[in-house]
């Protein structure tokens, strides 16, 4: 990856949510605690992947930029709360610069996953949102793990475009 701090946070949260996993599995399936791991660890996922796109997006776009521009980024986009899914990547992509998008998209969509990357981001983002809106996603470790994964790489094909 181009962005070494966005990198370091991807590989964080992968270890964590290798820890869940392995945390899951010693208790076992059964265990009363297990929903919980596996909803803070949507929440954790989730977030990465949020705050993975915005600070690609920030940190390319304040780079030897005047301390107001910082300013705005920080406050329109880092800060922002904005769920990471496609369309909101793409939309923001394409306010800063329309190849951008374009080269996002034919990056995506020449993945030879591009279908699953898309559907485990969306996965990801609507679990989050049934789970902070007060509902209770079913949703295991391994769903969260592999949409994470997924979800890691639609960042990667960002990284890549953008840096």
């Amino acid at each position: 990856m181009n962005n070494d701090s966005v990198r370091h946070l991807l590989d964080s949260c992968d270890n964590e949510i290798a820890s869940l996993e392995s945390l899951v599995h010693g208790l076992g399936i059964g265990s009363s605690i297990v929903p919980y791991l596996s909803k803070y660890g949507l929440v954790k996922a989730c977030g990465t992947i949020e705050q993975a796109f915005k600070s690609i997006i920030s940190d390319k776009c304040s780079y030897r930029a005047k301390k107001q521009i910082k300013n705005f980024l920080t406050q329109k986009v880092r800060n922002s709360s904005s769920n990471p899914s496609y369309s909101n990547m793409c939309n923001l992509l394409k306010d800063f610069d329309g190849t951008w998008k374009d080269g996002f998209k034919a990056a995506i969509d020449a993945h030879p996953q591009s279908g699953s990357l898309k559907t485990s981001l969306q996965s990801l983002v609507d679990a989050r949102n049934e789970f902070a809106h007060g509902g209770s996603p079913k949703i295991s470790i391994g769903d969260v793990s592999k949409y994470y994964s997924d979800a890691r790489k639609v960042i990667e094909c960002l990284d890549r475009v953008v840096g």
